[in-house]
């Protein structure tokens, strides 16, 4: 996000770069349903959207995460908050439909993208960039999700 080169985010463990691919395929999965979860909306109008949480989804099945500048951390911190709506709204459908361990995944999820909109909008108050990874601990006081 960036910048274009791959960098070691210094992912703490396989476990945490486990539950990166996971968020990724869950936040895949909602940028390929964002017309049902946002059916009133324009689907050329979601796209922009959609190509943002196909970028966050590669960066996360990548790297476990992504090194963003001051500039970025407001605009990431909509479309994280966007991503806990939408996954709420999948979990919410899930559990209707049956599927405990989906909407599981999804509340799951859910309360990732919330810890990470909190972190962008620290960072956004602070005007500063940082990183954005599972399990990075780098001895700041910046959360590991």
């Amino acid at each position: 996000m960036y910048d274009d080169e791959e960098e070691d985010l210094d992912i703490a463990d396989d476990g945490a770069m486990e539950e990166a691919k996971i968020f990724a395929s869950i936040v895949r999965y909602l940028s390929e349903r964002l017309s049902d979860v946002e059916p009133d909306v324009d689907p050329g109008d979601l796209a922009p959207m959609g190509e943002l949480f196909g970028e966050l989804a590669d960066a996360f099945e990548g790297t476990g995460g992504f090194e963003f500048g001051p500039d970025q951390a407001l605009p990431l911190s909509h479309a994280f908050s966007m991503l806990e709506g939408g996954m709420r709204i999948l979990a919410e459908q899930a559990g209707d439909s049956g599927h405990g361990n989906a909407a599981a995944k999804m509340e799951w999820a859910a309360l990732k993208a919330r810890a990470m909109t909190g972190l962008l909008e620290t960072h956004h108050m602070a005007n500063a960039g940082g990183v954005v990874a599972f399990g990075r601990n780098d001895g700041d006081d910046e959360d590991d999700f």
